[in-house]
């Protein structure tokens, strides 16, 4: 009995530590959060937390996702900086740019982006309070394939 009670412990820690916007559930507005976030709702704002971003089959996203990994099997029309793993299934349809540590593609994913891979040198600093994307260095900016990107940023 002891360990089942362990157990029962373990799992309510778990789903407390996730945030979850349901089927139905439409938000306007920027989302910060320092737990996972599950998405299965429609959100118009910017996401941003430094664990894991899953966005459900019906999950759809307008707006940038900063993330430390994220899974998306529903609709993001928006810019990603993951920390970690990008990873989108067959089912996933995306817009903007992808720029993360790894990339993860299923078959039949509905891709129109522009993907960036971060070398592990690289350092990208997430926040929770302000939208912070990338942090360029002055190089970087000079690098034709990187200048609107870097503008871009600025915006924030």
């Amino acid at each position: 009995m002891w360990s089942t009670d362990k157990k029962i412990l373990e799992e309510m820690e778990m789903a407390s530590a996730t945030s979850v916007f349901a089927a139905g559930l439409n938000v306007n507005g920027d989302i910060e959060a320092v737990s996972d976030i599950r998405i299965e709702g429609d959100i118009k704002g910017n996401v941003t937390t430094k664990r894991k971003l899953v966005v459900g089959k019906s999950g759809n996203v307008k707006g940038n996702i900063l993330a430390g990994e994220v899974c998306v099997m529903g609709e993001v029309i928006g810019d990603f900086t993951i920390l970690g793993l990008a990873k989108f299934t067959a089912n996933a349809k995306v817009r903007g740019n992808i720029v993360s540590q790894s990339i993860e593609i299923e078959e039949g994913a509905d891709m129109e982006v522009t993907l960036k891979r971060i070398k592990p040198e690289q350092k990208i600093e997430p926040t929770i309070s302000g939208l912070k994307m990338l942090k360029f260095e002055k190089a970087q900016i000079n690098d034709p394939m990187l200048s609107d990107t870097a503008k871009d940023v600025k915006g924030f």
